[in-house]
């Protein structure tokens, strides 16, 4: 049970449902080797999602999806209590002891009414079973004229968006940028940004995240017979046994008006 004070924080009605991606042998492998992909812990990165932030100082912070706690970290030095939720008690193992971890469905947020004045949420959204179901939760949680700090890699174009799915391999869905800021509807977006990481390594992302050799095989084959107009929006480059490609990543501040 989480405390402030002697104040429970901590909704009343606490659920143990589970979303579709709560699987612990992908997230146990993921959690060792989380780090040490590329984009995981580029500064020029966070450095431009934390550029969004109108103030220096929060009174109350929730990162939503927390993993190994980069985001999380960068913003202890403005607020006075943090929060993480992560579906995966591994991915948190190590989280820096000024977080407080909680380990929960990003779904069914633990917490009462109007907690925090910033929710922050990177590279979570392709996870989601309901989005929907998310923002309505981070809503809920917000005060009034609190802020929704967001990030996530997106396809250059919408028109590639059914090939960008096929060439990760995960069976999931990287929304667009147009479904993205549909989410956002009950949301005053103040700020939108268009982030690019420039030649990111393809085998340093299959190393680090598919745990199975045939599947990294047949990942990497796909990037190379990937479509002419794929290979020119994010600047395909083969280099010694490798792939290189620009990453792009929709981030959006955004205030609770409700």
């Amino acid at each position: 049970m989480v405390t402030e004070k002697g104040v429970n924080l901590l909704h009343k009605n606490e659920n143990d449902r589970k979303c579709l991606i709560n699987s612990k042998d992908y997230w146990s492998f993921r959690s060792k080797y989380y780090d040490k992909t590329n984009w995981v812990r580029d500064l020029s990165f966070l450095n431009s999602l934390l550029s969004l932030l109108p103030h220096n100082s929060y009174k109350s912070v929730l990162d939503v999806g927390v993993g190994t706690g980069v985001v999380a970290e960068a913003l202890i030095s403005k607020s006075r209590r943090i929060f993480g939720i992560d579906i995966s008690e591994e991915m948190m193992k190590n989280l820096d002891k000024r977080i407080s971890k909680i380990v929960a469905d990003a779904h069914f947020l633990p917490f009462k009414e109007n907690i925090f004045d910033l929710i922050v949420m990177r590279n979570v959204l392709h996870y989601l079973n309901d989005p929907k179901a998310v923002f309505a939760e981070i809503k809920r949680c917000l005060f009034r004229g609190g802020g929704f700090l967001f990030a996530m890699v997106i396809p250059f174009e919408d028109e590639i968006s059914e090939e960008y799915d096929w060439l990760i391999g995960r069976d999931i869905h990287y929304p667009t940028k147009s479904e993205i800021l549909l989410l956002f509807k009950s949301f005053k977006i103040l700020r939108v940004k268009e982030f690019i990481l420039k030649s990111q390594s393809i085998m340093n992302w299959l190393n680090n995240t598919v745990n199975n050799e045939d599947k990294k095989k047949e990942i990497f084959q796909r990037h190379l017979n990937a479509s002419d107009l794929y290979k020119r929006l994010v600047s395909f480059v083969t280099k010694d046994g490798d792939i290189f490609v620009d990453i792009k990543h929709l981030m959006i501040f955004a205030q609770n008006e409700v």
